[in-house]
């Protein structure tokens, strides 16, 4: 379960789950007490596993999120992207200095 955290009145209860403390594990069977020991280390860690579509789990280091990284998988397929992109690496871009009108 990700919480996405926004500063605001809307997110009380948000707020309070990203607070809640993950160590308890009194509320869980015993055979599955280190499995959420474990699944809670790797929280705390920054990883975040996520459901594939092919029925097993992806790992992600949440120090980028996902939408973050779907972008840069996708950013090769937009065409004004490409083309600035192209123009860069060619160094055919005119530098202006700051405060210089266009």
């Amino acid at each position: 379960m990700s919480v996405l955290y926004h500063p605001d009145k809307a997110n009380v209860v948000a707020d309070a789950l990203s607070r809640l403390s993950m160590g308890s594990v009194a509320h869980i069977e015993d055979n599955k007490k280190k499995l959420v020991q474990d699944v809670h280390r790797l929280s705390r860690l920054g990883v975040r596993l996520v459901d594939s579509t092919k029925g097993g789990v992806m790992v992600h280091n949440s120090s980028e999120s996902s939408f973050v990284t779907d972008v840069k998988a996708k950013q090769g397929l937009d065409p004004t992207l490409v083309e600035l992109k192209e123009t860069v690496l060619k160094k055919s871009v005119e530098c202006f200095p700051k405060g210089e009108m266009v």
